[in-house]
């Protein structure tokens, strides 16, 4: 009888990490760290609205009369793009939601990222369980 093929470690390992970095620090990470409070003074999009993966980049002035920039990019990271001049958004950090005019919106897939990072983390548990019993091989072989 044939043994199942078992996957490389090494490609399970590489898999989970790109996939916790790409989707968990990239995306929700940086959501999360997002903290935004100001009025839209300023939006230009880059290339163009309607391009496939434009850019909006804000200025935004805040309840103390100071301007900062603010990008909003084409991933679920960013807040939304192409808002108007006039726009008062208010962001917190370490929640998904924000407010918009006053309106609390939470646009945010958390299902969705919660299932594609487990799986991520368990890529990671199984090559770690892959390398183990295959070093416990070894191991067995080389003593006898």
């Amino acid at each position: 009888m044939k043994t199942p093929a078992t996957p490389n470690p090494i490609v399970l390992l590489m898999l989970g990490l790109w996939v916790v970095w790409g989707f968990g620090l990239e995306t929700v990470g940086r959501r999360l760290a997002l903290e935004l409070n100001g009025v839209v003074v300023s939006s230009r999009d880059h290339p163009s609205k309607g391009a496939p993966r434009y850019s909006t980049e804000y200025i935004l002035r805040g309840d103390d009369g100071r301007d900062y920039s603010y990008v909003a990019g084409a991933t679920d990271a960013a807040l939304p793009r192409s808002l108007p001049v006039g726009t008062c958004l208010t962001k917190r950090k370490w929640h998904f939601d924000y407010e918009r005019d006053g309106q609390t919106i939470n646009d945010f897939p958390i299902a969705f990222y919660a299932v594609v990072s487990g799986i991520g983390l368990a890529c990671l548990i199984w090559s770690f369980f892959i390398w183990r019993d295959q070093r416990r091989s070894k191991n067995q072989f080389a003593k006898s």
